[in-house]
Parts: C-alpha cells; structure tokens; sequence
C-alpha cells in the first residue's frame, strides 16, 4: 500500500544543512527479508530536489543484495514522504520505503546487502539487521539503530557520521540477538553553538520580524561567525600568525578583516543563488572544491613566502608580504559557511533577501572580529619577556611562518580533495 504525502513537525536538521543520509533496517524472517529504507534529506537538498513516492522505485533498483550467492529481487510494499520545518524556515524530508524479498531459511545462509541509492553525496549512512525466528551470525552490523532510525543521531559524531554502505551475515533457523553501543554526549562549545544557530535560524523563518528581533537576529550571525573562525579547521588563525611572524603593521591586520568580510559574504551570495535557482548545483561539491582552491591558493603563498625567505631582500619586501596576506585573506573566506548560507536561503524564501544579506555580512564581520583580534593579540605577545628570551630565533622567524603555511595550506587541500574521492 502506497501512502500520501503527509507533514509532520520535527526539530531542524542536526548533521549540516547539505547532508542526505541513509538508513537501512533488515529484519530476516525465515521466509522472507524486510527492508526498512529510509532517505532524511537536510534543507538544502530537500529545496533543490523533494522526495517523490516514485523514488522507492530507484532505491530499489540500486539496492544490491545476495543470499547463498543467489540475488534477491526486491519489491516495494510501501511509500511515504514527509516535511518538517528546517533552519531558517526552510524544510527538511524524509522518504521511508519499505520493501520485502522472498528467502528461504532452513539451514545456514550466508547473506550480503547494500544500498548504492544516492551514494555520491555527503551524510550519514547505517545499516542494521535482526532476525525474527531465526539466528544471526557473523553480522558486520548491529541490530539496533544507534540514531533511532534516522530521528536521533548521537551528539558525539555529528562531525563524523557512520559511513556504513553494506553488511554480511549468515542467517540460520533460531533465535539471536546483538546489542549496540551507547553513544556518549557531545562538548559543551559545540552544544552551545548549535543552541545559538537554533535560535538564528529561528529568529529568521519567524512569521514575523520586528526591528528588536532584527537586531537580535544581525547580533547572533556576528558571534556565530566570530565563533566560526575560532574553531577546529579553519586558516585564519595561521594569516594571523603570518601577521604576527612577519611583523605585520596595524593596516595589514585590518586589510586581512576587510577582505575576509567581502569574500565570504560574497561567496555565501553567489553560491546562494546558483542554488536557488539551479536543483542540478550540488552545494557540498561546490564547497569541497572551493576547499581544495582555497588550500592550494595558502600552500601557493607559503612555497613563495619559503621562497623569498631565503633569497636576499632588495627593498621590496613589505609589498610582497601585503600582497602575500590579501592573498591569505582570499583564502580564510573563500569557502562559504553551510550555515551562513541555509540562513540566507531561508531568508529568501520568506522574501525577505535584504536582511538576508544583511545577516551574511554579519557572519563575516564576526569571522573577521576574531581574526583581527587574534592578529593584534599575537603581534602583542611579541613584546612580552618570553618573547624576548626567544630573540635568537627571530632570524628564522620568516622560515618557520612559510614553512606553517605551505603545510596548514597543503592539509587543507589534502582533507577537501579527500571529501570529494
């Protein structure tokens, strides 16, 4: 039986406003397999390209499985999607397919599975499989759901979700049982992140916005970006060394917020739209490959920097280092926020795309506060005691910023292009 369209309301999605993620629940009876397939599909998927009924019929087409070596031919008994409200005022969806394929258990059967369906995009993926009047050996998988089917995803690898794509096991007629682990909770600075975006994302996709909601609104995208470029995975704290290690005037640091500000927010802006108006735009593709220019642009600017630092200076020294930190300026903004831009998107499907604007250039301000203040702090902490002490490394200052920034540029580059494989 094919089920309609429903809505249905649920928090906004956890794993990143770009991620499809997949679960697939395989009970095995001693006549037959049921699969429980389920698609959750983030905002910005679900904008581009909703669920459809007919796509069970897909899933199962890219559903490849095998028991005693024979392949099992799948049939769809039931379809259903729904919405839930989003970030931003944007929806989220889940497809839930189910389907059952006829096996035979009466000795022991050895029993492989996998789900290809989508399988070129970013998110969570988990398989489970338990037996109904018979036993399970062997299995690769566990029998219970450790995100609770796709509703409840455990804090702890939200920045590192399952990556489960098959499963084997052999079936036998009895009983049996297998037990999951627990997951443990997550760090009170990414808590109390996601609580403040909630209460962004809230704030825009609100029926309505008032001047002291607005203010509210502009002033949490201004911590959360400061928050951003403070955390784990981000160069702009090696510019602000550069900075620091170069002996960067007060105008370089405020050139590097300026252009920080400017490129992210333009790349928020231009990204937005190519999403809203084209469903084929891949937006984690886009950012992965952004990633990979932005890393090799900061591995370019610390092989030069290497390079001139062992070569004799001829009076040019302070042009090719203002040059060398708009260049690191380009590549801090270059990759545009995921969260920045779901805000924007919902801010345009509210109509409301001037604020929305207005928003993303906050988030870039934030980005930009923290690496100024970083960049100040650290030219600060160069006229400390300990600093002093260290004089007799100050020759080999301008080696040791290069070398920093071929290699942050270099794993930079080497985690995007991982992303994209």
């Amino acid at each position: 039986m094919i089920t309609a369209l429903a809505a249905v309301v649920l928090a906004a999605h956890p794993l990143g406003n770009f991620s499809i993620n997949h679960y697939d629940g395989l009970t095995i009876h001693r006549d037959r397999i049921e699969l429980l397939a389920i698609v959750d599909l983030a905002e910005i998927p679900t904008l581009q390209q909703p669920p459809a009924l007919h796509d069970c019929a897909s899933l199962r087409e890219a559903t490849r499985s095998q028991a005693g070596g024979q392949s099992l031919t799948w049939r769809v008994t039931d379809a259903s999607a729904t919405y839930q409200p989003g970030a931003a005022g944007l929806r989220t969806s889940r497809l839930t397919c189910r389907l059952t394929a006829p096996v035979r258990i009466d000795r022991p059967v050895a029993l492989t599975f996998a789900n290809a369906y989508r399988g070129d995009t970013v998110g969570w993926r988990e398989i489970t499989a338990e037996g109904d009047g018979v036993r399970l050996r062997g299995s690769t998988v566990p029998a219970q759901s450790v995100s609770g089917e796709l509703r409840k995803y455990p804090a702890d690898l939200l920045t590192s979700p399952l990556d489960v794509r098959e499963a084997r096991l052999t079936a036998e007629p009895g009983d049996g049982f297998a037990a999951s682990a627990d997951a443990p909770g997550v760090d009170a600075v990414t808590r109390y992140t996601g609580l403040l975006a909630d209460r962004l994302n809230t704030l825009i996709g609100g029926d309505r916005l008032t001047v002291p909601l607005g203010l509210l609104a502009l002033l949490l995208s201004l911590v959360l970006g400061a928050v951003h470029a403070a955390m784990p995975g981000h160069g702009k704290t090696v510019m602000a060394a550069y900075l620091a290690g170069r002996q960067g005037r007060l105008r370089d640091a405020v050139t590097v917020a300026a252009t920080v500000t400017v490129t992210h927010t333009a790349g928020v802006l231009v990204l937005g739209v190519l999403v809203a108006v084209g469903s084929a735009i891949a937006g984690e593709v886009v950012l992965g490959w952004l990633g990979v220019a932005s890393g090799l642009l900061i591995a370019v600017i610390g092989a030069g920097l290497l390079r001139s630092a062992f070569r004799p200076h001829h009076g040019h020294g302070h042009g090719h280092r203002s040059g060398g930190v708009v260049a690191l300026a380009v590549a801090g903004g270059l990759v545009p926020s995921p969260s920045a831009l779901v805000v924007l998107l919902g801010a345009m499907a509210l109509g409301r795309t001037a604020f929305g604007v207005l928003t993303v250039v906050c988030y870039g301000l934030g980005m930009a506060l923290t690496l100024l203040i970083t960049a100040l702090t650290l030219r600060r902490l160069g006229t400390l005691t300990l600093a002093g002490r260290m004089r007799r490394f100050r020759p080999y200052t301008a080696v040791m910023t290069a070398a920093l920034v071929l290699l942050v540029g270099t794993g930079v580059t080497l985690r995007a292009a991982a992303a994209l494989i």
